[in-house]
Protein backbone atom coordinates (compact mmCIF):
# COMPACT_ATOMS: atom_id res chain seq x y z
CA UNK A 1 0.00 0.00 0.00
CA UNK A 2 2.99 2.26 0.71
CA UNK A 3 4.19 1.75 -2.52
CA UNK A 4 1.15 2.68 -4.54
CA UNK A 5 0.73 5.81 -2.13
CA UNK A 6 4.20 6.52 -3.46
CA UNK A 7 3.73 5.89 -7.04
CA UNK A 8 0.57 8.06 -7.14
CA UNK A 9 2.10 11.20 -5.59
CA UNK A 10 3.27 13.85 -8.39
CA UNK A 11 6.99 14.16 -8.87
CA UNK A 12 8.85 16.68 -6.50
CA UNK A 13 9.35 20.08 -7.77
CA UNK A 14 13.96 19.99 -8.19
CA UNK A 15 15.15 22.42 -5.16
CA UNK A 16 18.68 23.78 -5.58
CA UNK A 17 21.30 22.20 -2.90
CA UNK A 18 21.64 23.47 0.57
CA UNK A 19 24.52 23.07 2.82
CA UNK A 20 23.61 22.47 5.86
CA UNK A 21 26.56 23.83 8.41
CA UNK A 22 24.78 22.13 11.77
CA UNK A 23 25.08 18.57 9.51
CA UNK A 24 26.69 16.21 12.28
CA UNK A 25 29.75 13.52 10.59
CA UNK A 26 28.86 10.40 12.67
CA UNK A 27 32.03 8.49 14.10
CA UNK A 28 32.23 5.66 11.92
CA UNK A 29 33.43 3.47 14.93
CA UNK A 30 30.56 3.98 16.44
CA UNK A 31 28.41 3.57 14.00
CA UNK A 32 25.02 1.24 14.20
CA UNK A 33 22.84 0.31 11.32
CA UNK A 34 19.22 -0.71 12.39
CA UNK A 35 17.63 -2.58 9.82
CA UNK A 36 13.33 -2.91 10.82
CA UNK A 37 10.25 -4.30 9.03
CA UNK A 38 6.61 -4.68 9.65
CA UNK A 39 3.73 -7.04 8.84
CA UNK A 40 0.10 -6.24 9.36
CA UNK A 41 -2.85 -8.52 9.13
CA UNK A 42 -5.63 -6.76 8.00
CA UNK A 43 -8.24 -9.48 9.49
CA UNK A 44 -7.48 -8.07 12.76
CA UNK A 45 -5.53 -4.86 12.56
CA UNK A 46 -2.90 -6.16 14.14
CA UNK A 47 0.86 -5.40 13.21
CA UNK A 48 4.18 -6.48 14.47
CA UNK A 49 7.25 -4.91 14.17
CA UNK A 50 10.89 -6.44 13.88
CA UNK A 51 14.20 -4.57 14.38
CA UNK A 52 18.01 -5.69 14.35
CA UNK A 53 20.82 -3.56 14.97
CA UNK A 54 24.13 -4.35 13.56
CA UNK A 55 27.54 -2.56 13.92
CA UNK A 56 29.47 -1.71 11.37
CA UNK A 57 31.06 -5.13 10.92
CA UNK A 58 27.74 -6.30 10.44
CA UNK A 59 27.55 -8.29 13.89
CA UNK A 60 24.14 -8.51 15.41
CA UNK A 61 24.19 -6.24 18.20
CA UNK A 62 20.61 -6.55 19.36
CA UNK A 63 17.43 -7.42 17.81
CA UNK A 64 13.89 -7.04 19.16
CA UNK A 65 10.01 -7.51 17.84
CA UNK A 66 7.15 -5.06 18.97
CA UNK A 67 3.09 -5.90 18.24
CA UNK A 68 0.50 -3.15 18.51
CA UNK A 69 -3.44 -3.69 18.02
CA UNK A 70 -5.54 -1.56 16.51
CA UNK A 71 -3.44 -0.39 13.27
CA UNK A 72 -5.76 0.46 10.88
CA UNK A 73 -3.29 0.21 7.19
CA UNK A 74 0.02 -1.14 6.32
CA UNK A 75 1.66 2.16 6.40
CA UNK A 76 0.66 3.08 9.81
CA UNK A 77 2.06 -0.15 10.67
CA UNK A 78 5.71 0.82 8.94
CA UNK A 79 5.69 4.14 10.96
CA UNK A 80 5.03 2.45 13.77
CA UNK A 81 8.15 0.08 12.98
CA UNK A 82 10.14 3.14 12.39
CA UNK A 83 8.61 4.01 16.12
CA UNK A 84 9.63 0.91 17.57
CA UNK A 85 13.31 0.72 16.21
CA UNK A 86 13.88 4.59 17.31
CA UNK A 87 12.85 3.98 21.14
CA UNK A 88 14.58 0.55 21.26
CA UNK A 89 17.54 2.54 19.39
CA UNK A 90 17.21 5.36 22.85
CA UNK A 91 16.67 2.37 25.25
CA UNK A 92 19.80 1.07 24.22
CA UNK A 93 21.69 4.08 24.59
CA UNK A 94 22.88 4.14 20.62
CA UNK A 95 20.68 7.45 21.06
CA UNK A 96 24.72 9.00 22.16
CA UNK A 97 26.07 7.97 18.84
CA UNK A 98 0.59 11.82 16.05
CA UNK A 99 3.78 8.85 14.97
CA UNK A 100 5.27 11.24 12.08
CA UNK A 101 5.90 13.58 15.36
CA UNK A 102 6.81 10.74 17.66
CA UNK A 103 9.71 9.69 14.71
CA UNK A 104 10.43 13.10 14.36
CA UNK A 105 11.06 13.75 17.69
CA UNK A 106 12.86 10.75 18.55
CA UNK A 107 15.11 10.99 15.53
CA UNK A 108 16.03 14.53 16.67
CA UNK A 109 17.54 12.41 20.62
CA UNK A 110 20.10 10.81 17.82
CA UNK A 111 23.82 12.66 17.08
CA UNK A 112 22.98 11.17 13.42
CA UNK A 113 20.24 8.76 11.98
CA UNK A 114 19.17 8.82 8.44
CA UNK A 115 16.09 6.32 7.13
CA UNK A 116 16.64 5.18 3.87
CA UNK A 117 14.00 1.78 1.98
CA UNK A 118 15.32 -1.42 1.61
CA UNK A 119 13.50 -3.83 -1.03
CA UNK A 120 12.24 -6.78 1.40
CA UNK A 121 14.41 -9.02 -0.07
CA UNK A 122 17.44 -7.00 0.83
CA UNK A 123 15.66 -6.66 4.41
CA UNK A 124 14.90 -10.13 4.42
CA UNK A 125 16.13 -10.60 8.65
CA UNK A 126 13.66 -7.86 9.84
CA UNK A 127 11.05 -8.89 7.61
CA UNK A 128 11.36 -12.42 9.33
CA UNK A 129 11.66 -10.81 12.43
CA UNK A 130 8.19 -9.10 12.19
CA UNK A 131 6.20 -11.92 10.29
CA UNK A 132 7.07 -14.32 13.36
CA UNK A 133 5.80 -11.72 16.15
CA UNK A 134 2.78 -11.23 13.99
CA UNK A 135 2.47 -14.91 14.15
CA UNK A 136 3.19 -15.39 17.56
CA UNK A 137 0.49 -12.55 18.28
CA UNK A 138 -2.37 -13.90 16.26
CA UNK A 139 -2.34 -17.03 17.71
CA UNK A 140 -1.71 -16.19 21.18
CA UNK A 141 -5.00 -14.47 20.24
CA UNK A 142 -6.99 -17.00 19.54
Amino acid sequence: AAREWNLAQPPPKAQPQRTNSRMITPDLDDLIVCYSDAAWKKESNIAAFGCIFKDKRGSTVSETSCVEKNVPSPLVAEALALRCALLTGISLDFSTGSIIDDIDHLSSLFVSVSFKFLARNFNSAADKLAKSALCTATSSIL
